[in-house]
């Protein structure tokens, strides 16, 4: 055969006679292709395929734990193009939102930094920021010197951060975004010392910390900042050391969760109405064959189908917390159930998604029933193939006779979902 490649229709130089393109023409590609070399892997190829393993997974406890890593790298390398929401526009929208919160700080200072956190996102979590904010984190993850550790948070991030190309999106749906809304507060409130800022930032509960340490911080919740800058100068770990005390005991309420003797944090019709809420988005995390892109956006859309659950019912968390710190209390429990539920309270108010996502997926006990008759009621339920809004109503109904309006409200707007969303079990 000839040394010149002929032209696609030119006679095929093995002489048969017919056209090179109907020839040899895709044999001599092929073997023009494997001959190639190959191009070069993607620098961040394995720390990106670890990060999405990490999603797929489904165990929240580590995406968290990564999420926080990402904002202790953000703190370290401080405001920086990219990594920020715009610093005017967030001085700007949090000095505003601040005052219209004040009374609200006064009441509930955890609830009133939740609303200042899904205020914030809404506003500055634009498409334009989310991209600018993914290359910024891949081209940070790059960077000479980082452990593996650094790199996969940083790709997890970039991941969390990519958006449609067409189409709406929810940037409550971003948890990248909370991230960076938290690295950001921290930093605007120690330049503005503000007493609401300090309000917010004080940890309701501080585990082993000594009576000296108490008393800064209760200070510090009142906006006496200074005692508590001098106590940090001469106890560089205090924070160090509350945040471990944090990690730990969402460690030890995700461990119990897990066991047979734990009891379930869950009423029966909470639970009801997150399966009717969250079945959609838990059953498209499972999925086969997903590539990437779309891994990425079914954990998003999970964890922003449990944040919207819980905006949308804002007496389902503070009920939650008021029956754990009762049972915390219950001299008719045992020693151990009352610490699960003393760490349960706290676990759950600093981070309701992460502990309510785990709660989902690991829980092994069933919610307890208020009677016998709510019992047979939900073994009827739960004994269905298919939830439809018709399916609840005897449900509602016993609630009602029963004397539980909020329990019964839930399920009407649980019905109210299945109404267009019903699921098949």
């Amino acid at each position: 055969m000839s040394r010149q490649k002929p032209g696609r229709n030119d006679p095929c130089p093995c002489g048969s006679g017919k056209k090179y393109k109907v020839c040899h023409a895709a044999e001599d590609r092929a073997q023009e292709a494997a001959a190639a070399p190959k191009p070069a892997a993607h620098p961040l190829a394995n720390d990106l395929q670890a990060a999405l393993d990490m999603l797929g997974a489904g165990d929240m406890s580590r995406v968290s734990e990564t999420l926080d890593h990402l904002g202790e790298l953000l703190t370290q390398w401080g405001p920086g193009p990219g990594l920020r929401f715009d610093a005017e526009a967030f001085n700007k929208h949090v000095s505003h939102e601040l005052e219209r919160l004040e009374d609200a700080v006064a009441r509930d200072p955890a609830q009133a930094r939740n609303s200042l956190r899904l205020g914030t996102v809404h506003e500055l979590g634009t498409k334009a920021f989310l991209e600018k904010l993914r290359s910024t984190l891949l081209v940070r993850a790059t960077t000479a010197g980082l452990s593996a550790e650094d790199r996969q948070a940083l790709c997890l991030g970039a991941l969390l951060a990519t958006t449609p190309k067409s189409g709406s999106f929810q940037p409550e749906d971003r948890p990248v975004l909370d991230v960076v809304f938290g690295v950001q507060f921290r930093e605007w409130g120690a330049r503005h010392g503000q007493e609401l800022a300090s309000k917010l930032e004080t940890l309701a509960e501080h585990a082993d910390l000594s009576d000296e340490a108490r008393e800064v911080l209760r200070k510090a919740g009142e906006g006496e900042m200074d005692p508590l800058v001098k106590y940090v100068e001469s106890d560089p770990q205090l924070a160090a050391r509350i945040t471990q005390e944090a990690k730990d005991r969402s460690s030890r309420v995700e461990t119990a969760m897990r066991q047979s003797m734990t009891p379930s944090v869950f009423t029966p019709e909470e639970q009801v109405w997150l399966t009717s809420v969250l079945w959609e988005p838990l059953n498209a995390l499972k999925v086969p064959g997903m590539d990437a892109k779309a891994r990425t956006a079914a954990v998003s859309a999970f964890l922003g189908a449990v944040r919207a659950a819980l905006d949308s019912d804002r007496e389902m968390l503070p009920g939650m917390l008021e029956r754990m710190r009762a049972k915390a209390k219950d001299t008719a429990l045992d020693e151990p159930t009352r610490a699960f539920f003393s760490d349960a309270a706290v676990a759950f108010e600093a981070e309701p998604v992460r502990m309510i996502l785990a709660a989902i997926l690991t829980s092994y006990s069933e919610p307890q029933a208020r009677s016998a008759e709510e019992q047979v009621v939900r073994a009827d339920l739960e004994a269905k193939t298919r939830w439809t809004a018709e399916d609840l109503e005897p449900y509602r109904k016993l609630l009602e006779d029963m004397n539980q309006p909020a329990a019964a409200e839930r399920l009407r707007r649980a019905q109210e979902w299945l109404r267009t969303h019903p699921i098949s079990m």
